[in-house]
Parts: structure tokens; C-alpha cells; sequence
């Protein structure tokens, strides 16, 4: 068995592939998924009509002056925040900036801001949110209560991101109160897997730069971006002059999204790429066995990060586990995918928490710098192929099959937050809060009937047959308790 045959699956380093015609361009990531709800017509339509319903708070905020501070005080406020969010341990939540679910009546969806769900502590008595179908006033309420205890809310902006998918009243309202927003911006996605960008997408980019800026300029206080993440696909890492031509793009961008946020914490988001094998123990992964870390991968983007350690604040990483996904040296086409199924040991999923610990240290001690995790998801459906057929049939997939195994792992960061502090880390998320049954539908689905169990919270929407979100939540296992002390 090759060594880079985890390496490539679990890491989403999707090999080049035999895509059908029609879609030679598309994302194929579970990252395409993150804001597909959001992208039509339609629903911007609809999600403007919401935000009427929407929190409104105390009235205190969105007073935004349009002549800036002085500029040496707010450096001075923002040491002092900066100094204080590194010497703490908080989690996030997010995924999206609303939640789309079935109206009790017509076809419209209801959308429910994700800031919603950390401000209103009466969301249980949201007029408009009672008119979600199967709504459980009570379990809104309670996980309102779950999610006001978070630090950060995150956020994606992709390649076509809108700003009319975002509340800047209710960004800035948030932050008020002490949240921290984090922008995950993910422009050249997944077309890092088959080259480096082109001029006209560099162009392109500093383009979508520039929008950027003046998106986050519009709120007054501590922001976070995290630029490019899951970089360190093999045309970027490939030698050391496609690294720095890369890292001299990211630095461009960087310098056009400060001209006007001068005190936005700014990060690289690496993949973790590496063997995770229990059973594999190469003396390249510096560990007892390659479960706990992989350290030859976890060096191969570091001319990336050193070309920008002089601009970027902190290091980050995600971690993306599952029991089955496509075949990465067999993915097939985009409509006829080839499943693979792996054993605990070949994931590593039991040293997960012990590995994301390890990752920290290690990233801390090599760049000097604080270390956050973003987002990380463990797929929570199984699939064992009992007839044989290399076809995943409904009867072979159990949708709870590693809800537990989900829950240690968040367990386990809890039991080592002494410790991952002390290594560096000040933050950790999960990747997406709600199980959605059309993530990513139509799209490539590397994880395949697992898009749908992305989520620590489920519903009794019926994957890829329902469009939204049911009210009747149902939180997997006790990753709630573990994550939102």
C-alpha cells in the first residue's frame, strides 16, 4: 500500500479524475456545498424578506462613524484584544450566515440567521421562525442557549459570494457583544487540484480582493479572515518556486483586504494532509504510529507560510474525517462514483483528538505563531457493503454509525483544552452546525451519501429527496455538551 494513498483520501486531495463534460470546472470538495443554499435568485430574494424578522438587538449598534479612529489608539485596543483572544481556548460555530428550512405553509423557505442563534434569547418566540415545519420552540431555545456561549462565528466566503447574503446590522451587533467573526475565504477552491492559477484568475482575484475590503471595512472591531484554505494542493507545494509564486499572490490579496482594515487577524489555512494509519508507522510521520501525525506532510507547504509569516497573525488547519468516501485512486465519473470504505484504523478516527493536539504543537513550535482550527467534520454515516456490489445501497448505510465516535473525539479536545492551549490553540469550530439533505446535491460529493451528515445537529429531513431543514432538531450524541461549555 502506497503512503500517500490516506494521505490523498482524507485530506480531499483529490487527484485529477475522469469528470463528465459537461462539468470540467466544477468544485469538488464538500466545500462547493458550504453556500449552495445560498447562490439562486430565489433565495436572495427570500433571505431579504427575512432579515426583517430577524433580531434586531438593543438598538446600541450599527452606529458606524465614517471617519476612522485615530489610528495608533486602535492598534493599541487592538493588542490588547488580540493579546487576550490568544490566551484563551474558545469554540465557534457557523457554516453559514442562514439556515434555510421548510415553511409550515407555501414553498418559500424560512431563513434563520445563524447570529440569531447566539443574540436572541427568545428565538423559541420568533413569529416568523414559528412558522418553520415540525418547529420545537424548545429546542431552538436550547440550543440558542448552547451557541451563546461560543466566541466565534464563522463564516464562508466563497468564490461568488454575495454581500446580500450577510446582515452587516447583525455582524456588527454581534460583535458588540463580544463575538468574533471569522471569514473563511475560499476563492480558487478546488481548481488548485489541476494547476496553479492562471493570470486572468490571479487578476480575477485581486479583483474579488478589493470587494472584500470594502465588505469588512463596513464593521467596526475584531475581525478575522483565513485566505485560501486547504492551499496545499500538490500544484501549489510541487517545488519551492511554484510555493512562492503563490505565497506572492496571497501576500497581494492580504496587502488590498488591510488597506482598509488595518487591524483584521489575518491566517493561511493548511489541510491536514498526512497518512493518518494506526497500523503505519513510518519513521517520516515522527510519531509512534502515523494515527497520531504525519510530520513530513505537515512540512511540505511551510516555504508558503514562512514567505508570509511577517503577515499573517496566526497558523490554521481543518481536519475532514470519514468511514467512506470516492475511491481516490478510483473516484469515477461525476455520475457514476466509485465508493471506499475504511476501517477505524485506516482513518485513525480513535487518535483524532490526540492527532489535532499534535498538529497544534507542531505548528506552533515550527512558526512561532498562535494556532486556530476553523472548521473540522466527522461524517457521522457508515457504510459496510454486505452484498459485495462496490454500490452503496440504502439498507447498507447507518446514519448514526459514527455519531459516537464523533462525540469522543470532541470529548477527548475537551479533556485536552489545558493542553492545546498551552500548544497554541485559541479556537476550534465545527465545519457546519445542521446535517442539510441537499449539500452539495448535483454536485461531485466526494463524501458521497455523507454530505449529508456533515452536521452536529440532524433532522428528520430525508436526504436528497428534501431541499431544506426541518424544525424538529435532534443534536448527535452529546457533541453540544462537549463543544459549548
Amino acid at each position: 500500500m502506497k503512503r500517500n494513498i490516506l494521505m490523498i483520501c482524507l485530506s480531499l486531495m483529490v487527484i485529477s479524475i475522469n469528470l463528465s463534460a459537461k462539468e470540467p470546472q466544477k468544485y469538488l470538495s464538500s466545500l462547493s456545498g458550504i453556500n449552495k443554499h445560498l447562490e439562486n435568485a430565489e433565495a436572495k430574494k427570500s433571505l431579504e424578506k427575512a432579515k426583517e424578522h430577524w433580531y434586531k438587538g438593543k438598538k446600541r449598534y450599527y452606529k458606524k462613524s465614517k471617519q476612522k479612529q485615530n489610528l495608533n489608539v486602535s492598534k493599541i485596543s487592538s493588542f490588547n484584544q488580540n493579546k487576550k483572544l490568544f490566551e484563551t481556548l474558545g469554540v465557534g460555530y457557523g457554516g453559514a450566515s442562514a439556515y434555510d428550512f421548510y415553511p409550515q405553509e407555501g414553498t418559500e423557505p424560512i431563513w434563520m440567521s445563524a447570529i440569531d442563534l447566539a443574540l436572541d434569547e427568545n428565538i423559541g418566540d420568533n413569529p416568523y421562525y414559528q412558522g418553520i415545519k415540525d418547529f420545537e420552540a424548545d429546542d431552538f431555545t436550547q440550543l440558542q442557549q448552547s451557541l451563546s456561549k461560543s466566541q466565534y462565528i464563522i463564516y464562508w466566503l466563497t468564490k461568488n459570494w454575495d454581500e446580500d447574503w450577510f446582515s452587516i446590522e447583525q455582524i456588527q451587533a454581534a460583535m458588540d457583544e463580544g463575538y468574533v467573526p471569522v471569514f473563511i475565504y475560499w476563492y480558487f477552491g478546488d481548481t488548485l487540484v489541476n494547476s496553479m492559477p492562471t493570470d486572468e484568475e490571479v487578476e480575477a482575484y485581486y479583483q474579488d480582493n478589493s470587494r472584500v475590503s470594502n465588505f469588512l471595512n463596513q464593521l467596526d472591531g475584531q475581525k478575522i479572515i483565513i485566505m485560501e484554505p486547504e492551499f496545499n494542493k500538490n500544484p501549489v507545494i510541487a517545488t519551492e518556486e511554484t510555493q512562492k509564486t503563490f505565497a506572492s499572490i496571497l501576500s497581494n490579496a492580504i496587502d488590498t483586504i488591510k488597506q482598509q482594515n488595518h487591524t483584521l487577524l489575518v491566517s493561511l489555512c493548511m489541510t491536514d494532509a498526512g497518512n493518518r494509519n494506526e497500523d503505519l508507522s513510518y519513521s517520516s510521520c515522527g510519531y509512534d504510529n502515523c494515527a497520531l501525525g504525519d510530520k513530513y506532510s505537515w512540512s511540505q507547504p511551510e516555504i508558503v507560510y514562512n514567505e508570509l509569516l511577517n503577515k499573517i497573525d496566526f497558523v490554521a488547519f481543518q481536519e475532514m474525517v470519514a468511514q467512506f468516501s470516492r475511491d481516490p485512486q478510483n473516484p469515477g465519473t461525476w455520475e457514476e462514483p466509485n465508493p471506499k470504505s475504511y476501517t477505524d484504523s485506516e482513518t485513525g478516527i480513535n487518535l483524532l483528538a490526540q492527532r489535532i493536539n499534535n498538529l497544534t504543537a507542531f505548528l506552533h513550535e515550527k512558526y512561532n505563531k498562535p494556532v486556530f482550527l476553523p472548521y473540522m467534520t466527522i461524517a457521522t454515516a457508515t457504510w459496510n457493503d454486505t452484498n459485495g456490489n462496490d454500490q452503496i445501497d440504502a439498507n447498507e448505510l447507518d446514519l448514526t454509525g459514527w455519531e459516537v465516535k464523533a462525540s469522543n473525539t470532541y470529548q477527548s479536545l475537551l479533556e485536552l483544552k489545558d493542553e492545546l492551549q498551552q500548544n497554541g490553540l485559541f479556537g476550534y469550530a465545527p465545519m457546519v452546525l445542521f446535517d442539510h439533505p441537499a449539500h452539495d446535491q448535483e454536485g461531485y460529493q466526494y463524501f458521497l451519501n455523507n454530505e449529508y451528515h456533515l452536521g452536529i445537529i440532524k433532522t428528520q429531513a430525508k436526504d436528497a429527496i428534501d431541499e431544506h431543514l426541518l424544525g424538529d432538531l435532534d443534536p448527535k450524541s452529546n457533541i453540544m455538551d462537549f463543544l459549548y461549555q
